[in-house]
């Protein structure tokens, strides 16, 4: 197979990738180049460090630039993303979080006519979006969920049955059960406060289990009472590779 290598982008500085790797196709390292960059994304927020005006530069064997992938999300008073080269779109980073729950909290205390549609319009968006996202009432039942956060739990939740979280079984990264009433959005919603910086395991219906990241952040009415909670999964399959490849420990 060709090898490709991606280099990062900062400024005016490059930072290289000196091993590359082994991929089929260019198509399959824009794949990579999309999961890491969403990775870098999000470890960047816990370091409260501004990536998003980085980008991967995808060298292939030749030491020729074959394509760009930026980390940047483009939200220009929307929630969708900006296309990247072909058929991938590009990453998100904290802003789409922040955005999204802008939006649910005027949502919240919008009592207007346009409630219905304004709704609508929400869910649309993000439905829209690569992230999985899903939403809950006060007391952690299930309201909403995203395609993608069913494909990343490999399972159709139950609304208004499944509680805390959209995935089957939840673990510590270092395998210890985690209980859904003690993940991160439980923890987000009973002590009224988003939760960073934690990762944990979840193992799909078919017995695959995924690393991520969550983040969990309480929706309040306008009188600040809490009325739901509004979570992220960032997918980490690829964290390894990434920190391998530009040295993050």
């Amino acid at each position: 197979m060709p090898r490709f290598y991606l280099d990062i982008l900062n400024g005016g500085q490059v930072l290289e990738d000196p091993d590359g790797q082994e991929l089929a196709d260019l198509d399959a390292a824009m794949t990579e180049a999309v999961a890491s960059a969403q990775y870098l994304v999000a470890h960047g927020i816990l370091r409260n460090e501004d990536v998003s005006g980085r980008s991967f530069i995808i060298r292939d064997e030749n030491d020729q630039a074959a394509a760009t992938v930026p980390f940047r999300s483009t939200l220009p008073g929307t929630l969708s993303t900006a296309p990247l080269p072909g058929s991938h779109q590009s990453v998100f980073n904290e802003s789409l979080l922040a955005c999204v729950q802008a939006d649910l909290e005027r949502l919240v205390e919008d009592q207007s006519r346009a409630l219905e549609a304004r709704e609508q319009h929400l869910r649309d968006l993000l439905e829209a979006l690569p992230a999985a996202i899903y939403m809950t009432d006060a007391e952690g039942r299930i309201t909403f969920y995203n395609e993608a956060a069913v494909a990343l739990a490999g399972r159709r939740p139950e609304m208004g049955q499944d509680q805390w979280c959209v995935m089957w079984r939840l673990y510590q990264p270092d395998g210890t059960p985690l209980p859904h009433d003690q993940c991160p959005m439980a923890m987000a919603l009973k002590q009224n406060r988003p939760i960073r910086g934690v990762d944990a395991v979840a193992e799909r219906p078919d017995g695959t289990r995924v690393s991520f990241m969550p983040f969990p952040t309480p929706l309040r009415d306008a009188s600040g009472a809490l009325v739901g909670g509004v979570n992220m999964l960032v997918d980490l399959s690829h964290r390894q590779p990434t920190e391998e490849r530009i040295g993050i420990h």
